[in-house]
């Protein structure tokens, strides 16, 4: 065959399985459905997390290397790391407000992690796997795949027509709407997130963008109020004096507190995500056929989460050339290195968004007053301890504790396709303090 191997999907987990595969000898061939490979047409909050508020995806260790010439985003577990030539922002606080402004701070004065540029973080990888030698095609839409006695075969569509394509071994890295993953089979046993089945909506980058809270200029921001569309503003670091703002920004602008803050905003960049939410691939390896990132979890891995799938993933094909157990060692190390794959990953996602759904602006800032200045995520402070609302607002307590109560059932169908052993942690405020400054709910 022309090919050992064949990834669909230039992101940074194709492209990182491309850099290691061909570095290490292999014939590659990259196929990617858009024209411009390095640009970044969809909603991304580009964030390099060191560590964050809640586990969500890959949660080994990560490091930053800094020098006066080069940024090295160093992943030490699986042994690699990634040379970044673009800019950098500091995320030091995390701040949680609600209408009237009550602050509630994850972070504070605490580096969490960094904006990077994805489009320089792509132009990089793509220079690195293009000089070890893989071959790239784009504007090139994988239609499928199939197994065969001697590898696979990958159909694409290109501008000339319909082709087969043929290699030894394939990575589908071709997002979370995989083609390739629904082609052989593998969605038709994962549950669909019964809460938010369909994930979509529209994101702005915005210049003049001018928050009066201190410290925003290194900061997430989550405006919560659960009266405008979509219940909750995020506001994020973006290039120069841009900021990445949430698709419901135009409520955000009509209440008199935060009017100020988009007095000279300008939009300047419109992205849109659109996603079907379902229960990760716990064995994401079909045939000859090895599915990473982002095309095997539920929503994403982070960035992260992608370079260390196509390292991973492409060490455990060598192996399995070379007549070894490579497949069986990749999908140990993916059951364990993302929290999704356990079953509490999806418990924290729906008490993380219930306070919003369920309460009122006055109740999200009684309950934001009360943690106020305190190192919490607020929804999931008071989710963990909502006795400590019991006796002043038993009504409320009563109100939070129903519906959660309530949002747990609903979720048992989608949490018994987990199977029993599938808890990665006995002790997870311990194992995940890396990952968050105060316990967490699970």
């Amino acid at each position: 065959m022309k090919h050992d191997l064949i990834i669909v999907g230039g992101g940074p987990g194709g492209l990182m399985a491309a850099k290691t595969a061909a570095e290490d000898g292999l014939k590659v061939l990259l196929v990617e459905r858009k024209r411009e490979l390095t640009r970044i047409n969809r909603a991304c909050l580009q964030i390099f997390y060191l560590k964050w508020m809640q586990p969500d995806g890959y949660i080994e260790p990560v490091k930053i290397e800094l020098s006066p010439d080069k940024t090295r985003l160093h992943l030490p577990i699986p042994g690699c790391y990634v040379d970044y030539s673009g800019p950098l922002k500091p995320y030091c606080n995390a701040i949680w407000i609600s209408r009237s402004g009550y602050r509630v701070y994850p972070f504070k004065n605490e580096l969490f992690g960094f904006f990077y540029d994805k489009e320089y973080l792509l132009a990089n990888l793509l220079a690195s796997a293009q000089k070890a030698g893989a071959e790239v095609i784009t504007e090139a839409m994988a239609l499928g795949a199939e197994n065969t006695a001697d590898g696979v075969k990958i159909s694409v569509r290109t501008k000339s027509g319909e082709q087969t394509l043929k290699a030894r071994r394939a990575i589908a890295a071709d997002g979370v709407n995989s083609r390739i993953v629904d082609s052989l089979g593998l969605n038709q046993k994962r549950k669909v997130f019964v809460f938010t089945p369909k994930a979509q909506g529209v994101n702005y980058v915005m210049e003049g963008v001018e928050p009066t809270i201190p410290g925003h200029e290194t900061a997430w921001l989550s405006v919560n109020i659960p009266s405008i569309t979509g219940h909750m503003t995020g506001i994020g670091l973006m290039p120069g004096d841009t900021r990445w703002v949430s698709r419901n920004y135009q409520d955000l602008m009509k209440i008199p507190e935060y009017a100020p803050w988009f007095r000279h905003a300008r939009v300047v960049k419109k992205t849109a995500f659109v996603a079907t939410v379902r229960t990760p691939i716990r064995e994401p390896v079909a045939g000859n056929v090895m599915i990473i990132s982002d095309a095997a979890a539920p929503i994403e891995t982070w960035i992260q989460g992608a370079i260390a799938c196509g390292y991973q993933a492409v060490k455990a094909i060598l192996k399995e050339l070379n007549g070894q157990k490579g497949y069986p060692e990749y999908i140990a190390w993916w059951q364990k290195a993302f929290f999704f794959n356990d079953p509490r990953y999806f418990k924290g996602v729906v008490t993380h968004r219930a306070l919003n759904r369920i309460c009122s602006d006055e109740e999200v800032d009684y309950i934001y007053k009360l943690f106020q200045d305190k190192r919490v995520v607020p929804t999931l402070a008071i989710a963990k301890n909502p006795e400590l609302i019991k006796d002043e607002r038993p009504e409320l307590y009563q109100k939070i504790k129903t519906n959660l109560d309530g949002m747990l059932k609903k979720l048992e169908p989608l949490l018994a396709t987990y199977p029993p052993d599938s808890t990665i942690f006995k002790e997870p405020d311990a194992h995940l303090e890396p990952w968050h400054s105060y316990p967490s709910l699970y």
